[in-house]
């Protein structure tokens, strides 16, 4: 889900990585999923939202940061989160 990431996003861009680390909590949206990992392979162009409007205007600030970029800040992030 495009906006849930996009949150995580913001929310490790604008506070210190340890203390957002701490206050972020994974829940998987289906019992078997491993949230962690999922992020440690992250993609974007893999995420959607249910209006493609949104999608597209996500798509064009996250593209104005780099594609490969954001993919990496999030697959960081998760190593971090891994850690707590």
């Amino acid at each position: 889900r495009l906006w849930c990431i996009w949150e995580l996003f913001v929310l490790f861009s604008f506070a210190q990585q340890k203390q957002a680390a701490r206050k972020a909590v994974m829940l998987p949206l289906q019992p078997d999923l491993d949230v962690l990992k999922q992020l440690g392979n992250f993609d974007v162009m893999g995420c959607r939202c249910y209006d493609p409007n949104e999608e597209a205007r996500l798509l064009q600030v996250i593209g104005a940061i780099g594609i490969q970029e954001f993919n990496d800040r999030i697959r960081e992030w998760a190593g971090l989160l891994a850690l707590k």
